[in-house]
């Protein structure tokens, strides 16, 4: 095996100067990180300890080394909670800046979602967000891309990662205000050996120092020592670019004392790749406290409550005998339970043997147990409520989701917790979307119409490229993708009676644009039937009025075709009048040639 490295040494791995320097400053930056994030990591890794049932604090010095009662009220709030927040799925909407930019935003809003849920599986992710921010109480989400997705072309990977496996500047308030941050993660010198092969003769194995970052219980024996291991350090830091003015990101790997690689201007927008999601933050610092360690005290009382409640029914449903000894009573005996019989001088009127009674159980044990599980759930926001439980005859879905939205403000707040978070990732894949996506990157993606289009990505950018400075020209909000069910019937309710009422003041409303809003199974399916019936009752309703146009055409000819005939017969009627005048006249005197003759009525047809 090879020598163990030291607490910072450097192999003698040939470097340069300024390699030499930045893996110095790495090691060194390491001791310094991991001191002040300490407190955090084991705070972290006690709260995953109590939702395993194994809180290191649940004796309280009582029953040590001695199984104890632990009940799951904790646990299935957790879970409660958590259930809560995965019918709360986030959705992206982009906005264009200018309104010419509508129909890209329409394109860049589907592109989006596809990378997000189709590419990474996020309903997953967000289920391990939710689940690190409400037990250790923040959750850590790295966006980068990944140059071995997709066949080797690339893509944008979405990673949840554990705060315990993670390392920041404690004296920075906020995250990118930090020197640097640093990503753990542990192999098996074979590991180092098959990536880095080049690299791997310098990869030291670890002396033990740094075991409790970033490895979980469950590697501990898969990493043994016999093979040897080193943690792989993934180095985030910044440099101040004078030409741009603006910080450009970086990002070096090491392991054992070795430079494996670095990286400089992996991203422009001069972001660390990370984004911390928190439950409730911590006074002087960005990480935050979860719900499980807020409420683990709780949980400790209700235990020791439970404890008391079963000791007492284990003493009264198992009878003892106290009988009578030449001296005195076995204070050992009597003090464990274990014995069926015990011996003593005084007993009750004289008696050889006598059962013993023990204390009846406090009621207010039982009492304080159940209220304290009950400030738990409306603590935690898991009331009757949000969980779809209600009181007798409350059946309406509008009457439920009103109950629920009074008892889920914490639920709510939370909520806008990972909306936020889910708004910064959302940024970060727009701008890796226009630094790496080339010409050629076609997406094939399907709409909420239903309908599959071919979207090239990189011209919904201007063809912007790796270095730019400027932000991407679209906005982004979020919107929630309910699928709790009560609250979708409430929702859909709401929708059927504006649909009735509408129908009823006779005002249009298509029925394509109800189920568009109506949250059903197999909507998709129906939707492009619904759509195609109204686009032939369009094409029906304007043929009818073509008809109609056309028989006031006809109408209007036969009208005029009638006035002609009687303006006709009427003119035939005239002309034949003066026909027969003319034949029975008188002829006229001549007249003088000095008086003119008076013309006679001329007609003109």
């Amino acid at each position: 095996m090879k020598e163990k490295l030291s607490a910072a040494a450097i192999g003698q791995q040939p470097l340069d100067e300024k390699e030499r320097e930045l893996l110095t400053e790495i090691y060194n930056r390491l001791e310094v990180f991991e001191q002040g994030c300490r407190p955090y990591h084991e705070a972290a890794r006690e709260a995953r300890e109590i939702l395993r049932m194994r809180d290191p604090r649940q004796d309280d010095g009582e029953n040590a080394g001695k199984p104890t009662l632990q009940l799951q009220t904790l646990k299935s709030t957790f879970n409660n909670v958590v259930a809560e927040q995965m019918q709360n799925m986030p959705e992206a909407r982009i906005l264009p800046e200018t309104p010419e930019q509508s129909s890209m935003a329409e394109d860049l809003q589907d592109a989006v979602r596809f990378i997000v849920y189709d590419v990474n599986n996020y309903e997953t992710i967000h289920r391990r967000i939710a689940e690190d921010i409400y037990g250790p109480g923040t959750a850590v989400v790295q966006t980068v891309w990944d140059p071995s997705m997709n066949y080797g072309k690339g893509d944008i990977a979405i990673i949840r990662w554990p705060i315990e496996a993670f390392l920041w500047d404690t004296k920075a308030e906020y995250l990118q205000d930090s020197r640097a941050c640093i990503k753990v993660s542990w192999h098996p010198l074979s590991w180092y050996e098959a990536h880095y092969p080049d690299k791997a003769p310098y990869v030291n194995a670890e002396d033990g120092q740094h075991n409790e970052v970033g490895m979980p219980e469950s590697q501990k024996d898969m990493l043994g020592e016999d093979e040897g291991r080193a943690m792989l350090l993934e180095y985030w830091y910044r440099e101040y670019n004078a030409k741009s003015h603006r910080y450009t990101i970086n990002v070096a790997y090491c392991a054992g004392g070795a430079l494996l690689e670095n990286h400089k201007d992996v991203y422009w927008h001069g972001m660390y790749p990370f984004d911390l999601d928190v439950h409730s933050t911590v006074e002087g610092s960005m990480v935050g406290e979860g719900m499980v360690t807020e409420l683990a005290p709780m949980m400790r009382y209700i235990n020791r409550y439970a404890r008391y409640i079963d000791t007492n029914l284990r003493m009264s449903s198992k009878g003892r005998i106290l009988t009578r000894r030449g001296s005195g009573i076995d204070r050992e005996a009597l003090a464990d339970w274990s014995k069926d019989m015990v011996e003593g001088d005084s007993i009750e009127n004289g008696s050889d043997w006598a059962w013993m009674q023990h204390a009846p159980l406090n009621g207010m044990i039982v009492q304080q147990m159940l209220q304290y599980q009950n400030d738990m759930k409306q603590d935690s926001g898991a009331n009757q409520f949000t969980r779809g439980e209600t009181m007798n005859g409350i059946t309406s879905g509008k009457a439920i989701a009103s109950l629920q939205a009074a008892g889920g403000k914490i639920t709510s707040l939370r909520t806008a917790t990972l909306n936020n978070g889910f708004r910064e990732m959302v940024k970060k894949i727009i701008w890796l979307m226009s630094e790496y996506y080339d010409d050629d990157r076609m997406l094939l993606i399907t709409g909420r119409d239903g309908q599959s289009r071919q979207i090239n990505v990189h011209s919904l950018f201007g063809h912007r490229g790796k270095g730019a400075v400027e932000p991407p020209p679209y906005m982004v909000q979020i919107e929630i993708n309910q699928k709790n069910p009560v609250r979708i019937e409430a929702m859909n309710e709401m929708y059927m009676q504006a649909y009735t009422m509408a129908a009823q003041a006779q005002q249009f409303f298509p029925l394509s644009s109800l189920f568009e809003m109506l949250n059903i199974d197999g909507k998709d399916r129906l939707l492009p039937v619904i759509r195609q019936n109204e686009q032939w009752q369009q094409q029906m309703q304007q043929m009818q009025q073509q008809n109609v146009q056309m028989q006031q055409e006809i109408e209007s000819l036969q009208q005029e075709r009638d006035g002609l005939r009687t303006a006709t017969t009427q003119m035939s009627n005239a002309l034949a009048g003066m026909s027969a005048g003319q034949q029975g006249a008188t002829p006229a005197t001549p007249a003088t040639p000095s008086t003119p003759a008076t013309p006679a009525a001329v007609v003109t047809i």
